[in-house]
């Protein structure tokens, strides 16, 4: 297996596609699985769920999900080891490895200066593949821009199996309000709901079906 370290390169738009493929860096052969995206002082970063890869039964296999990758506005293309601060945002509510938390939802907010994290699973126990359905959460997580100072809000209660795919600030709020989407998923049927909260995490629009499949992203154009 190669050994990963972060990088960087100034690359191609072909080359450019390539390496947003790649788990760390550029020639490292698996797939990277995006999940979530959002810019940050004009830099695009790019993140995968940010848990340990493990098997279906929680033992682990690598670190590559923790990485990230961030593209400039010239194209040049990082590759970042965000496994610090993964694991600062999972200890946050208490959970150590093999316990683990799955991001699909992660955003950058300008105004607040704020990382926001809205876990889409979470568990203080190892992974499952037959559990982790069931795992869905109704967190929103907050951090400084070092991770230094973390901070908890919790949204209504869990529904075990609705957990965050995609999030995004109402425009106009001054990134007060946040409109998010949860996804179901299940070996019986897959559903998208729609809800509207306060980042201090009071709720506007509780959650409201919107399709019988999975969305996956939200967007204001």
């Amino acid at each position: 297996m190669p050994v990963a370290s972060e990088s960087s390169e100034m690359m191609t738009l072909r080359d450019w596609r390539q390496a947003i493929r790649t788990p760390t860096a550029y020639r490292v052969g698996n797939s990277f699985k995006m999940e979530w995206a959002t810019v940050k002082d004009q830099t695009l970063y790019i993140g995968g769920l940010g848990k340990e890869w493990t098997t279906s039964s929680g033992e682990l296999v690598n670190f590559n999900p923790q990485w990230i990758k961030t593209v400039s506005v010239s194209g040049e293309v990082s590759h970042i080891n965000w496994r610090d601060k993964y694991n600062k945002i999972r200890r946050a509510v208490g959970i150590e490895f093999p316990g683990y938390m799955i991001h699909e939802a992660v955003s950058w907010s300008t105004y607040h200066k704020r990382w926001f994290f809205l876990p889409r699973r979470s568990s203080k126990e190892k992974y499952d593949e037959n559990l982790d359905n069931e795992r869905g959460t109704n967190m929103i997580i907050t951090a400084d821009e070092n991770f230094d100072d973390i901070k908890v809000t919790f949204v209504g209660e869990v529904v075990p199996t609705h957990g965050f795919s995609s999030f995004k600030f109402l425009p106009g709020t001054d990134d007060s309000i946040i409109v998010a989407l949860k996804t179901m998923e299940t070996s019986k049927e897959v559903r998208t709901f729609v809800m509207a909260f306060t980042v201090t995490g009071k709720i506007l629009l509780k959650e409201t079906p919107v399709a019988e499949m999975k969305y996956e992203g939200l967007e204001f154009i």
